[in-house]
């Protein structure tokens, strides 16, 4: 008796995606073959498995319009992502709303995991416009009730040249954000950027990434490394913030967080304002945090064995 062997089919993805990818499809995972460009988002079906096998996908804008949405995205209510390289090239710089909204990959209203992947260049060049974020992960309602949360593990990726938002967490979600390098915004002189944002009802942990600061010119808003506002009860312990300025290292605008073991790490020109660590929540357990280089390191408080660390001495 002849074993029965997978199927595998070999899909061009103009069936969902304008543009020269394609993949190989076995089981529950679909492979990209190779390097390539789309002009639509490449869209990940349900219970399925993107492994790019660190190929690259780059978004391009097509003749006479605009690259729209993510450049890869879910199409159901679970998806992964993995060992993807994804990235734009010379996009127009237009603003977007909604669904319109430049993101790198984005998990929305689904549960599953991003993982060891190079997200780059998710930005529209000098812009001001509230997208270009490089991993996003949403779930409406977004008032802190939980009808369906969704779980999604975001671990493991390198993030670089985006422009509003690094890693966002938003909604009805349980995340884990873990072990990730995010680089400061490439746009940051020209909007408030965040490198960490989890907000809106979602609860979870953000522990072990290496997170640039941001910086902004001007007042009303601030930049930040991670930032949380109306979380569920959340954990932020072990971050490392060491690359660029922030006006607010860690910004805590949340109830029920713990925020512990985490470093900010700053020096050079600051924007209005230049705080470490701002506990601006009830319920804020902070312990064992350090700043350096900020002109207020903790507000309104430290928390218990909070600590100010001089700037290191340079030897000539």
């Amino acid at each position: 008796m002849n074993k029965l062997l997978p199927l595998v089919l070999l899909v061009l993805f103009p069936l969902s995606a304008h543009g020269d990818c394609s993949f190989t499809f076995s089981g529950d995972k679909m492979f990209l073959d190779e390097d390539c460009t789309t002009e639509t988002s490449i869209v990940v079906p349900h219970g399925m498995t993107l492994d790019c096998a660190y190929n690259t996908i780059t978004a391009v804008d097509p003749p006479g319009g605009s690259f729209l949405g993510a450049v890869v995205r879910n199409g159901g209510a679970e998806a992964h992502v993995t060992q993807c390289i994804v990235t734009t090239f010379n996009l127009k710089n237009g603003c977007k709303a909604g669904d319109d909204r430049l993101r790198g990959i984005m998990l929305e209203g689904a549960s599953g995991s991003v993982t060891d992947n190079f997200v780059q260049n998710i930005n529209k060049g000098a812009s001001g416009c509230q997208e270009g974020n490089a991993i996003e992960i949403r779930n409406a309602p977004f008032d802190g009730t939980h009808p369906a949360t969704k779980n999604v593990s975001v671990l493991s990726n390198q993030v670089s040249a985006w422009q509003k938002t690094g890693i966002l967490a938003n909604g009805d979600l349980k995340v884990t954000i873990r072990g990730n390098t995010v680089t400061p915004s490439a746009t940051q002189a020209n909007l408030a950027a965040n490198g960490i944002q989890m907000a809106y009802g979602a609860a979870g942990t953000i522990e072990n990434n290496n997170v640039g600061g941001n910086s902004w010119c001007c007042t009303d808003y601030v930049a930040t490394a991670v930032l949380l506002i109306d979380t569920a009860p959340s954990i932020v312990r072990n971050n490392i913030m060491n690359a660029g300025n922030a006006d607010v290292g860690f910004y805590i605008y949340s109830n029920n967080v713990t925020v512990e073991n985490n470093k900010a790490f700053e020096s050079g020109p600051d924007g209005t304002y230049d705080i470490g660590f701002g506990y601006w929540g009830n319920n804020i357990k902070a312990k064992n945090n350090k700043a350096r280089g900020f002109d207020i390191s903790f507000s309104p408080e430290k928390g218990i064995k909070d600590k100010t660390l001089p700037q290191p001495q340079i030897n000539n």
